[in-house]
């Protein structure tokens, strides 16, 4: 989770809800909390890959299934075309498209290469956000505020979550693996939560010092992080923070196409897509199709080159995907359930709740992409039945 969200969402979220920016991220992160104690449930209980997707299969149904599944590969799709595009608003913001290309490309082939060296890609490249975050978490508190004149909107709070959730949304990698981590029905609970309690604290910290120290100029950033660093932080070198974010913003991006590959891998040997989708290296043993499918759809959405509504294209579809893993959870028999049916039921009415507030532009997408593919469905069973 702390890949590029938290590099680049504070931006536009201050410009929304302004000095309402903490409530922002504490309904986000309430939304990531509500999720997580489902995910977690469902996990223990259903410990497979494809996460709320298996889990809508075995406790809604086939069609929940596939709604969950859609969801979330159009969901990650976004949150990859963000994710590179972040990673370009640091890098060189003068060429953001090309850069954002070349960064999806080049994590594309390193993905290839198979799950393996995907997660010892994604330690090393993540390593050293932690320290950064944590610097200028800590350094937001030694000077005095700034003279803020932020504008705050009460009206801005729940689109300012919406687009936070983004920077929430990684733990649902974690429940797609299933096989591929060892001892899941212990592992991946614990992993959702203790990242989730982590993460939550980071992000309090790191809004707090930006708010604090950078004012209104934070709502125009493009690169916050780097801007709190060369204001507060003059002594570290720009190009090391212009690393740091890099390395977070293609970690993030490295193991976002490993969990998407895979759930779309479990959907096709489940033929609720084509199963060539599926089909795996024989050297790599990765879904190569499927990571060239991403590839190519993501970079579609970079052509805009506009990070805001990619970042709500991601988290309504994410948001989606998460009030199903809710309702899910809510069916589970009361000898599967370690959480309350009303805190799940809660959770997934927030989900959409929230989810409603992302930039028109993103809510329109999402919906025909669900729309069409929610269309094409009985034609690809009918196929099924018929092969």
């Amino acid at each position: 989770m702390l890949g590029a969200g938290v590099f680049v969402v504070f931006a536009p979220a201050s410009q929304l809800a302004g000095s309402y920016l903490f409530i922002a991220i504490a309904i986000a992160g309430a939304v990531a909390a509500l999720n997580a104690r489902s995910m977690r449930q469902l996990a223990k209980a259903l410990p497979k890959a494809g996460g709320a997707y298996a889990y809508a299969r075995a406790y809604l149904s086939d069609s929940w299934g596939f709604l969950a599944g859609v969801s979330f590969i159009l969901g990650k799709v976004g949150s990859v075309a963000a994710i590179a595009l972040a990673a370009a608003s640091y890098i060189y913001p003068e060429a953001k498209v090309e850069v954002a290309f070349a960064s999806l490309a080049l994590m594309t082939g390193i993905n290839l290469l198979g799950i393996n060296r995907t997660a010892i890609g994604a330690l090393v490249l993540s390593a050293p956000t932690v320290a950064l975050l944590l610097l200028v978490g800590i350094s937001g508190f030694q000077m005095a505020p700034v003279e803020q004149n932020l504008s705050s909107s009460l009206l801005g709070i729940l689109p300012a979550a919406a687009l936070i959730f983004f920077a929430f949304a990684g733990y649902a990698r974690v429940a797609t693996l299933g096989p591929e981590v060892k001892n899941p029905s212990e592992n991946i609970p614990k992993a959702i939560t203790l990242s989730l309690v982590f993460v939550i604290a980071i992000y309090f910290l790191v809004a707090n010092a930006l708010q604090n120290q950078l004012g209104m100029s934070l709502q125009l950033s493009v690169a916050p992080i780097q801007d709190y660093a060369a204001t507060v932080l003059p002594w570290i070198p720009s190009e090391l923070v212009i690393v740091v974010a890099a390395a977070a913003c293609l970690g993030s991006l490295l193991s976002l196409l490993a969990g998407i590959s895979r759930t779309a891998e479990v959907m096709a040997m489940d033929r609720q897509i084509p199963s060539f989708i599926g089909l795996r290296s024989k050297r790599f043993s990765s879904p190569w199709v499927a990571d060239l499918l991403i590839l190519v759809i993501a970079s579609a959405l970079l052509v805009s080159g506009e990070l805001t509504w990619t970042i709500g294209i991601s988290s309504f579809a994410v948001l989606v995907y998460y009030a199903i893993a809710n309702f899910a959870a809510f069916q589970q028999l009361p000898a599967k359930r370690s959480t309350s049916r009303a805190l799940a039921l809660f959770g997934g009415v927030l989900c959409l709740g929230i989810g409603i507030f992302v930039p028109l532009e993103s809510l329109l997408i999402v919906t025909l992409a669900l729309a069409v593919a929610i269309a094409l469905r009985p034609g690809l069973i009918k196929d099924r039945q018929s092969s």
